[in-house]
């Protein structure tokens, strides 16, 4: 069976807008016993999409009738809003003609070139892959460790590629990548990385990635130190190597004069005892790395065959054993200690990212903290201009209703008033009534009186 837990693999791709190759191979990594690797398709096998996969890394190198079952999951990472990540689901049981399996249409291409969208900040797209190898059928080999040199960089062997027997050879093209692996298993990872993009379904996966195109090498970039100063098996090895050749010197002189002495069967025990003494003094370290456990061994054992002292024999056996049980156990401890600096490594260069970001989260929050004061004190100047204006509008309200009362109290005058001109006009119209019926009468008195001056006769009376 392979890993309980997943394993996430990122891989940071400098310079995308920029890639020319048709496809990309990520560095190899081990997840459940096994080699994989990421291959992406900066131009998309799919017009307008970048598509991912992922690949069985040695899967030429494998005996007939291998397998992996494998459950995992692929991202490409947001930038800029985590909640935005895109993220795909899915699982294959990958085998000798079915090696790779991913998604052709992962992401809009247009999406991805879109700074604003937040998938390609600095020209950097991050991808990461989540793992779970469920079973398997004949183990990758594990790759042997090797040894670097302070100021050098040594090139790695190259990546596995796929057949090249449809590319010219002039058309091939070698691509440095250079990736970051995080071993951490998924369920405790700090980042929940949601997914924006819909659940994806069976059609979007494809069962194997188009015709591969060109040849990928890669070039192991040199470490960088870590951030504590810490001692190394090399390191080690080195402050031990003088004792371990004068050890190794001493115990040839001592073997060729026993073979020429007349006293071969009896070795000098003292100088046993003080090889002995000499390999106790050194870390387990130095002994793994020398492989002197067979030394040290054959040195007991001598001690043991030539010792009369039942409590110095008991004691040697007791160290024969606890030496046995070292050399199954010191390896692993040995591997896990390497790897525990390795995640240390990482983890320090993740706090380095983090310390960074921090410093502009905190100028960010400055700036905020700026624009928030400015924007209270423009909210205070502004409660007080409001309260201005609420006290000028009660004054204003008061002095209204005020009015108002005035107005109403003008408006019975008012109409008090018109009652009683209503009154003088019916008066005033039955007064000219009768002034012009008097007006008639005095006119018609008037010709009567004429009349009447006319018949009497002014001449007939002697009126002097």
């Amino acid at each position: 069976m392979g890993d309980a837990t997943p394993f996430k693999f990122t891989w940071r791709i400098n310079n995308f807008s920029t890639l020319t190759q048709k496809e990309l191979y990520s560095e190899v990594f081990y997840a459940g016993g096994c080699q994989w690797r990421l291959i992406v398709y900066p131009k998309g096998s799919k017009a307008d999409y970048l598509s991912i996969y992922l690949e069985v890394a040695d899967s030429t190198s494998l005996p007939q009738g291998w397998s992996r079952d494998a459950k995992y999951s692929i991202a490409v990472i947001n930038q800029i809003n985590n909640s935005l990540t895109v993220r795909k689901d899915t699982e294959h049981v990958f085998k000798a003609f079915d090696k790779d399996w991913g998604f052709p249409s992962f992401i809009p291409l247009s999406k991805i070139k879109n700074s604003a969208e937040g998938y390609l900040v600095g020209d950097t797209l991050i991808l990461e892959v989540e793992i779970l190898v469920r079973s398997v059928k004949h183990y990758s080999k594990p790759e042997p460790k090797k040894e670097e040199a302070k100021d050098e960089t040594k090139p790695s062997e190259p990546v596995a590629a796929p057949p090249t027997s449809q590319v010219p050879s002039s058309e091939k093209e070698v691509v440095d990548t250079k990736a970051k692996v995080d071993t951490k298993p998924l369920n405790q990872t700090k980042e929940g990385i949601q997914a924006a993009a819909t659940p994806t379904t069976d059609k979007e996966v494809i069962k194997s990635s188009p015709p591969p195109s060109v040849t990928v090498d890669t070039k192991i970039l040199p470490k960088d130190p870590p951030s504590e100063p810490v001692k190394s098996s090399q390191d080690v090895h080195a402050t031990s190597k003088g004792l371990l050749t004068e050890l190794a010197s001493r115990t040839r002189t001592m073997s060729s004069e026993t073979s020429m002495s007349n006293q071969a069967s009896k070795p000098d025990v003292q100088k046993q005892k003080e090889a002995l003494k000499g390999f106790l003094n050194m870390p387990l370290e130095a002994i793994q790395l020398a492989n002197a456990y067979g030394n040290i061994e054959g040195i007991i054992l001598t001690l043991i065959q030539h010792s009369k002292d039942l409590n110095e024999k008991t004691i040697l056996q007791g160290l024969l054993s606890c030496l046995a049980e070292f050399k199954e156990s010191v390896p692993m401890v040995i591997t896990t200690a390497e790897t525990a600096q390795a995640r240390r490594t990482s983890l320090s260069e993740k706090t380095a990212d983090l310390d960074a970001k921090l410093a502009q989260r905190h100028e960010e929050l400055s700036s905020k903290e700026a624009e928030f004061l400015r924007l209270s004190t423009e909210e205070e100047k502004l409660e007080a201009q409001i309260q201005l204006l609420i006290k000028q509008k009660e004054d204003v309200v008061a002095h209204k209703k005020s009015v108002l009362v005035e107005l109403e109290k003008s408006n019975k005058e008012v109409s008090k008033d018109l009652e009683e001109w209503k009154k003088l006009e019916s008066e005033i119209k039955q007064a000219n009534v009768n002034w012009l019926g008097a007006q008639e009468k005095l006119a018609l008195a008037n010709v009567r009186w004429k009349l009447y001056k006319e018949d009497l006769g002014l001449g007939k009376l002697n009126i002097s």
